[in-house]
């Protein structure tokens, strides 16, 4: 049972995250990852933390990218941790890793590929607009 503002399951993660794009809410996205989760970048690096997640959607929204993704299968779960994996329309699967807060909501804590089209630059120049 939750009873934090969350999502109550991990497959609600991926639910929210599609109605948040929809609706160009990066609040609304950023709030799915953990305050110390870590997103992959092109070429290797890493988006961590609430700040950095934050601008590396900005500029994925900003650029245009299709950030649409529906549920690949159900999400894997053991003892609080589970791992979530989505579809883009392009047919790439995108696999998350997800954690059960102490207050019983969802939140990822890892996403492997989500914006790998992405260059470190426009992540920058997106957390200077944000900050």
């Amino acid at each position: 049972m939750t009873t934090g503002q969350g999502p109550a399951g991990p497959e609600e993660l991926v639910e929210q995250f599609a109605q948040c794009v929809a609706a160009g809410d990066v609040a609304g996205i950023v709030g799915l990852y953990a305050a110390d989760a870590v997103v992959s970048l092109r070429d290797g690096r890493e988006a961590v933390g609430s700040v950095e997640i934050g601008a590396a959607f900005v500029a994925a929204l900003a650029r245009g990218l299709d950030l649409a993704a529906e549920p690949a299968g159900r999400p894997i779960v053991r003892n609080g941790v589970a791992c979530t994996s989505t579809r883009t329309a392009d047919g790439r699967v995108c696999t998350q890793v997800a954690r059960r807060a102490a207050d019983g909501s969802w939140q990822w804590l890892r996403d492997g590929f989500r914006l790998r089209e992405l260059r470190i630059e426009e992540v920058t120049r997106a957390g200077r607009d944000v900050a």
